[in-house]
C-alpha cells in the first residue's frame, strides 16, 4: 500500500536532515509517509529528483533546519480533506530558543511597514484562505502530486524562487492554493546583519530570475527597484534632498522601533529600527543585480536516498 505523504528534504550531506527527521520520526501519522532525502548542492534539482521517486499522494517539502509543529500531520490532513485544496502552505516560524539578532532580524520580516504582505510566510497571519505565492514558502508547503503530473515540476534555472514561479504556474493553470497558519514549522534565522543582507539580496536575484523564467509574467514584486530611486533622487537634489531622505529613514525607523515586539530591548529596537529600511533596499539591489548575473552552471549529481 502507497503511503499517503511523501515528504522531501534536500540537504549538502546526509546528516544535515537530523533537526527536520528527529522531530518528523516522532509524530508521523498514521497514513504513512515515505521520506526522503535528496542530497546535492541545487535545491529545486534536488527536490525534483526526489519527486521523481515519489510514491505519495501528497507531496510535502521541508527544510532540513526546520522543526515542525505539534500538531503538523493534523493540521495536513485537515486542509486535504477539503477536496478545493491542491497546494497549502503555512509559515516558518522562529524558533522558540532564539535570542538576541535572530528575533530582531525575524521581526523585521514580520513587520508590515517592511516586508508587507510577504510576512505571512514568518509569522501566523489570519485564517485558512485561498492564497498565492506571495504569502507562501517552500520550507514549508505540500501539494497533491497530481499537480506536479499536471503543470510540471519545479523549474532548474532558478534557486531561490523556484516555488514562487512553479506557484505562479499553478494558479494560472487554476490550481486551488491556500494559506493556513496552522500549519507550522519552526527554523532559526539568520545569525548576523552580514547574512541576512545577502539573503534579502539573494532573494531579490531571484524575484528577477523569475520574471525571466516565466517569460515576463508579472508580479508587484516586480516595482520594488522603484525604491531605489529614492536615494538617487536625493543625492541628486543635493543637501536639501539628502536632508529629508534622512527626516523619512528616521521617520520609518523610529515608526519600526516602536512597534516592534516589546521582548526585543531599547537598543535592540532602536538598532532594528535605523537598519529597517534597508531591508527593501538591498531586496531592490539584488533584483537589479539579477538582470546583469549569469544564469548558474550546471549543478554537481543528485542523490536520493530513503530517510
Amino acid at each position: 500500500m502507497s503511503p499517503r505523504y511523501t515528504l522531501i528534504i534536500p540537504v549538502l550531506g546526509l546528516g544535515d536532515a537530523d533537526v527536520a527527521l528527529a522531530q518528523v520520526r516522532g509524530a508521523l501519522p498514521a497514513a504513512g509517509v515515505q521520506i526522503l532525502i535528496a542530497i546535492g548542492r541545487h535545491p529545486a534539482r534536488q527536490r525534483n529528483a526526489a519527486l521523481s521517486r515519489s510514491k505519495g499522494e501528497i507531496i510535502v517539502f521541508l527544510d532540513n533546519d526546520c522543526a515542525i509543529g505539534p500538531n503538523y500531520w493534523a493540521v495536513l490532513e485537515r486542509d486535504f480533506a477539503r477536496p478545493e485544496v491542491d497546494v497549502i502552505g503555512g509559515p516558518a516560524l522562529l524558533r522558540p530558543e532564539a535570542q538576541g539578532r535572530e528575533v530582531a532580524f525575524h521581526a523585521l520580516l514580520t513587520h508590515p511597514l517592511v516586508v508587507g504582505p510577504v510576512r505571512a510566510r514568518y509569522a501566523a497571519l489570519g485564517a485558512f484562505r485561498a492564497s498565492s505565492q506571495t504569502e507562501l514558502i517552500l520550507c514549508n508547503m505540500a501539494a497533491r502530486r497530481s499537480v506536479f503530473e499536471k503543470i510540471g515540476q519545479l523549474p532548474v534555472e532558478l534557486y531561490p524562487n523556484e516555488e514562487n514561479e512553479w506557484l505562479d504556474r499553478a494558479q494560472m493553470a487554476g490550481v486551488g492554493i491556500y494559506y493556513d497558519p496552522a500549519l507550522q514549522v519552526f527554523r532559526p534565522q539568520r545569525p548576523t546583519w552580514t547574512e541576512l543582507a545577502r539573503m534579502l539580496v539573494r532573494y531579490g536575484i531571484g524575484r528577477t530570475k523569475q520574471l525571466q523564467v516565466s517569460r515576463g509574467h508579472f508580479t508587484p514584486h516586480q516595482l520594488a527597484p522603484l525604491v531605489l530611486l529614492l536615494p538617487v533622487t536625493a543625492i541628486a537634489c543635493g543637501a536639501t534632498g539628502l536632508l529629508w531622505f534622512a527626516a523619512g529613514w528616521l521617520i520609518v525607523a523610529l515608526a519600526v522601533a516602536v512597534s516592534l515586539p516589546r521582548l526585543l530591548n531599547l537598543r535592540q529596537r532602536l538598532l532594528a529600527g535605523l537598519l529597517a529600511p534597508l531591508v527593501p533596499l538591498l531586496y531592490a539591489l539584488g533584483q537589479l543585480i539579477g538582470w546583469f548575473r549569469p544564469w548558474p552552471g550546471a549543478s554537481a549529481e543528485v542523490t536520493v536516498v530513503e530517510g
